[in-house]
């Protein structure tokens, strides 16, 4: 009887309790429901926008492609290369008036070769030159650039430089072979649309004809260390003047240093020290007017010639930011040594020749759009022949008259793709002294490399 009472007792007790629990888990079902569908519910537009993502995706790709086949139909080639030339030309053109007639144009104790004469007086189409440079492949790069210049009314064509270069040789090597300007101190290098002035130094216009070219093989090398230290040679032909002779060898050789680095943030300079040297065969001098008023037969040159070169350069430029304000200081000096004889059809003489001097050039760029600069130009040479008469004939002046020439300049830079210059030149290269005014307008057209340093 007690345990009936019991268990009636937790019956009641256990009976609200177990209907409070089933409404509980009612409410909890019909939660959890309302969960489900709000998930499957995100769920649904998240896979509505993806498709949408993927359908704009295909329509993009589709237009890209448009495009790039519309592209591809209207270039020179099929598809994109990136190794396709860089061309670029530069156009040059100048006019020259001179108070002394340039047919009587001399240069004491020199004879002018090649284009190392005056410019045409006068309005002139100058030099204009046209390059192309591309990488060949992963292992070489390539470069020619054609100079086009008139003369005497004729439009000569010529190739001024022409030559592959290894990329990533590695350890600091590089090699070059083919045409270029030889590493022979700071100026040679550079074409002449990059110098400073309209016309060459006079000691670049009496030892080279204004510039020495290498057909050859050049090879340098960058020294692993913090100071920037090139070294290198050449080897060439010999075909070029002042070598000017024919080898089915190596006809000239060349050796130079190179050295140069930062001071501070504002100033950085280079050095440089280099030696040239060739055996000449057969060599012409002179073939103008001879001291008995006839024509002269060429006075020939065999022996050696050795040129050295020390060239110095500063530049200074507010935290290294050369495109508003910059100075530049450049000074070079060559010296000559030739050893051995000069002969025409008639004569023979023994020749021991000694050409020297340089020039020292100071360029402001006092703002963004203008520069200018002075130069000045010294010569002297030292020349004996068992026979003065030969000296005569070859054109080479041995009076001692040392010359001279002060230059000043003004440009204005529209953009750097143009240049308009005037110059103004005060030349003492002969017993008559000659003032010399250029204008000059220089434009690029197309892909253009920086210049070296």
């Amino acid at each position: 009887m007690k345990k009936l009472k019991l268990t009636l007792i937790i019956a009641a007790v256990l009976t609200p309790t177990s209907l409070v629990f089933a409404d509980a888990l009612d409410d909890l079902k019909i939660e959890v429901a309302q969960i489900r569908a709000d998930y499957e519910q995100r769920i649904q537009q998240l896979e509505q926008r993806l498709a949408k993502a993927e359908t704009t995706t295909s329509e993009i790709r589709d237009e890209v492609a448009t495009v790039n086949v519309t592209a591809a139909s209207n270039s020179p080639t099929s598809s994109n290369n990136s190794f396709n030339p860089a061309i670029s030309m530069i156009l040059n053109g100048q006019f020259s008036d001179y108070s002394e007639s340039t047919d009587n144009y001399e240069l004491s104790g020199f004879s002018l070769q090649g284009e190392g004469s005056l410019a045409a007086e006068g309005l002139s189409l100058g030099e204009s030159e046209i390059t192309l440079s591309a990488s060949v492949d992963q292992l070489l790069f390539g470069q020619a650039t054609i100079a086009l210049h008139d003369d005497a009314g004729t439009t000569e064509v010529g190739i001024e430089e022409a030559f592959i270069e290894t990329l990533g040789l590695g350890n600091g090597f590089s090699v070059r072979a083919g045409r270029f300007y030889s590493p022979m101190g700071y100026l040679n290098e550079k074409h002449i649309h990059a110098w400073n002035f309209a016309d060459a130094p006079l000691i670049y216009r009496g030892l080279f004809g204004n510039q020495l070219t290498t057909d050859g093989l050049k090879l340098s090398y960058l020294l692993p260390t913090d100071h920037m230290i090139e070294l290198g040679g050449t080897i060439g032909s010999g075909g070029q003047h002042p070598s000017a002779s024919s080898h089915s060898g190596i006809g000239d050789w060349l050796v130079y240093a190179r050295t140069g680095g930062d001071l501070g943030t504002n100033h950085n300079w280079q050095a440089s020290i280099s030696h040239w040297q060739a055996s000449p065969e057969d060599r012409e001098y002179g073939g103008s007017h001879n001291h008995g008023g006839g024509i002269a037969d060429p006075v020939l040159f065999n022996g050696d010639t050795d040129i050295s070169n020390i060239a110095l350069v500063y530049k200074w430029a507010p935290n290294g930011n050369f495109r508003q304000q910059n100075i530049t200081l450049l000074s070079e000096y060559f010296y000559l040594n030739e050893d051995g004889q000069l002969n025409n059809s008639t004569e023979m003489a023994s020749y021991d020749g000694k050409q020297y001097g340089g020039f020292i050039e100071g360029i402001v760029q006092f703002s963004p759009r203008w520069r200018t600069g002075a130069r000045y130009d010294w010569l002297a040479s030292k020349l004996q022949a068992s026979d003065n008469e030969l000296l005569t004939d070859a054109d080479l002046d041995f009076s001692s008259f040392n010359p001279q020439r002060y230059s000043l300049m003004l440009e204005w830079l529209p953009s750097e793709f143009s240049r308009l210059r005037a110059q103004i030149n005060h030349d003492k290269s002969s017993h008559n002294d000659d003032t010399q005014l250029f204008l000059q307008y220089t434009v690029n057209i197309g892909a253009h490399g920086a210049h070296s340093y």
